[in-house]
């Protein structure tokens, strides 16, 4: 995916919670601050101060509108400046309003105000950052309030209330905020694990009905065969039949290899297909060249057909090469016997070639290929290759 599912759905439940909160401080700045302010400019005595502050927090809102609407995280530095922005306008204009007006007059419109200006900036931080500014901001005010004037206790807790519940609310809209967009990680989160499944049901899938082809191919060759066995018309003493019998384990075998999961399939398939040949007294000498490449499966089962049934038809030794360039593979092999009948290439794109001499028979299946291999050191082998000399008394070995 081009961007992260559960980044996706948070920046979308960002964007909204920013615009609702917006919403709400652009309608407190314009429809309850500003007139609040033009009723009281008599009450202030210095009215310009808190006409400053108000112009200030103005600058500040816009930039949040333009800033915030998208759902990007906020530019570095644009929210620490404008909180202590807002919160220096909110002090000063304070320092313009009558003690008995604090927290309940409309001249202490910035009070309620800048609270909606944490939650703009602050809300999906969640209410811990949120509160600490809140807080913050509620000591300060209450600090100039005893230093202006020490209220009575009934209007200190009318004072209280007013402060109170506007923190409250304020507070309760930020972890609101703070719960839905850890909702929508956990949305997201969710998303990923179910299409990871999907994805994995599907892969189960596919590998099990290839799975069932894969068999249903084998029954048309293995069910007659142990059919013959069973019932007596075949006799295992004859060479051909347990020659069948060897290419019919071989290639039950490599069905078995495809579902492992390893760095060289095309080796370990042919490998499984070795130890078959080995069990039936078989001495093999396997030799693999170049770097391992990723081959569609009909691919390597089209390159491992006739290879096989040669090496189910070795007397007593065999030697099988594995050879992978830039943009060709080669699997051979060189057995003592001969053959007549090999099968057909189950792939187009594969040439098959067979050489017989004296007792010796060998069989090789080619292909050309795109993709390309990380380079390596090692030389690339000439086409066609170099066969080294066979000789039944040579050295067993796999590389």
């Amino acid at each position: 995916m081009p961007e992260d599912l559960r980044q996706l759905i948070t920046r979308h439940q960002l964007r909204g919670i920013r615009a609702g909160a917006l919403v709400i401080l652009v309608t407190l700045h314009f429809a309850l601050a500003l007139p609040g302010l033009l009723s009281s400019l008599e009450e202030y005595r210095h009215a310009w101060v808190p006409v400053t502050a108000y112009g200030l927090l103005t600058v500040i809102l816009g930039g949040s509108v333009l800033l915030g609407l998208d759902g990007r995280p906020w530019p570095r530095g644009w929210v620490p400046t404008a909180l202590a922005g807002a919160f220096a306008a909110s002090v000063a204009a304070t320092t313009q309003v009558p003690a008995s007006q604090y927290f309940v007059g409309a001249s202490h419109w910035s009070f309620t105000l800048v609270g909606w200006f944490a939650v703009v900036l602050l809300g999906h931080r969640g209410p811990m950052a949120f509160g600490a500014f809140i807080g913050c901001h509620l000591a300060v005010n209450t600090a100039q309030l005893l230093t202006a004037d020490v209220p009575s206790r009934p209007i200190a807790a009318g004072m209280a209330a007013s402060a109170l519940s506007a923190c409250c609310f304020q507070m309760t809209i930020a972890a609101g905020a703070k719960l839905l967009l850890n909702s929508s990680t956990a949305i997201g989160e969710a998303l990923q694990v179910q299409e990871r499944v999907r994805t994995r049901i599907a892969v189960a899938t596919q590998i099990q009905t290839d799975q069932r082809r894969r068999y249903a191919e084998l029954n048309a060759t293995v069910l007659p065969l142990l059919t013959g066995l069973a019932n007596g018309s075949l006799d295992p003493r004859d060479d051909e039949v347990r020659r069948a019998c060897a290419l019919e384990a071989a290639r039950l075998r490599r069905l078995f290899a495809e579902s492992d999961c390893t760095f060289d399939p095309l080796v370990h398939e042919m490998r499984a297909c070795i130890d078959v040949a080995e069990r039936n007294g078989t001495t093999v000498q396997l030799a693999v060249r170049g770097d391992p490449l990723e081959l569609p499966l009909p691919l390597r089962r089209a390159l491992l057909d006739p290879v096989i049934a040669a090496l189910a038809a070795a007397r007593q030794t065999a030697r099988v090469t594995v050879v992978r360039g830039e943009n060709q593979v080669r699997v051979g092999v060189v057995v003592d016997a001969l053959r007549d009948r090999l099968p057909e290439p189950a792939a187009s794109g594969i040439r098959v070639r067979t050489v017989r001499a004296e007792d010796r028979l060998l069989v090789e299946a080619a292909c050309r290929i795109t993709a390309r291999p990380a380079r390596s050191d090692r030389p690339e082998p000439p086409w066609p290759p170099a066969w080294p000399s066979w000789s039944p008394g040579g050295r067993r070995s796999r590389t």
